[in-house]
């Protein structure tokens, strides 16, 4: 036999707090209530910091854009070289002459699809070898901690890696396959082209940077990278 008053008192303490539970909803919570949060306010609602969210959604972003352009998984970005022109240096000036024949400093950038520019290493003279020049950053002793289970694209001058994909070399014999893959790669990598091209337009001394000191013009350059990305974040 059921005691009829204790059951309906709690069939009322239930009611109650199903009805504490509901809270309205904001349609546009994402777009208008989280961006207000303090980064101890968004830590303390979803127990990860603000950076950590940007990173691995801009990580899941860049991944997809490359797998839509490329049919492949697991490609985060391109890397290459760039001569930036300079005048004849003072010391070992030889050093600084490039194939095609005038001074330069290199610099190495990895990109993703937003042509925000992820790595740099910059300072070599440009008679280096685009591979030496890899082999020496360090982006080279990290690239696997770097990429996990993901590879960048690079072009002929870079050497093939299991992180580092590159373009079959050609010597007249490829087949239909290897033709294919080599057009697919070029047509992904040239998100590195074009965050070179946008760089060197906002900052136009990149196409000759007239300072005489080589430190004064790497810690210049850096800066250039540095500025692309803020305006890119803008």
């Amino acid at each position: 036999m059921f005691d009829s008053d204790l059951e309906s008192s709690d069939d009322e303490l239930l009611e109650l707090i199903a009805k504490e539970r509901v809270r309205p909803k904001n349609k546009n919570y994402c777009e208008t209530i989280v961006p207000q949060y303090n980064d101890l306010e968004f830590i303390e609602h979803f127990r990860i910091s603000r950076d950590v969210v940007e990173r691995v959604s801009e990580e899941f972003e860049n991944s997809e854009y490359f797998k839509h352009h490329s049919g492949r998984n697991g490609v985060i970005g391109a890397i290459d070289m760039s001569h930036i022109k300079i005048d004849k240096p003072s010391n070992d000036p030889d050093s600084y002459l490039n194939r095609k024949h005038f001074f330069s400093i290199q610099l190495q950038v990895v990109c993703d699809h937003r042509r925000k520019i992820r790595d740099v290493f910059v300072g070599y003279p440009g008679s280096v070898h685009d591979s030496r020049v890899f082999r020496t950053s360090p982006l080279y002793e990290t690239l696997g901690e770097k990429c996990g289970n993901n590879y960048l694209l690079g072009d002929s001058g870079y050497p093939c890696m299991r992180h580092l994909l590159t373009p079959y070399r050609d010597s007249g014999n490829l087949n239909r396959r290897q033709n294919n893959f080599n057009l697919k790669l070029s047509k992904n990598r040239y998100v590195i082209e074009h965050c070179f091209g946008i760089m060197k337009q906002k900052f136009r001394q990149l196409y000759h940077i007239k300072l005489r000191s080589i430190p004064d013009i790497v810690h210049f350059i850096r800066a250039c990278c540095v500025l692309h990305n803020m305006g890119i974040r803008r």
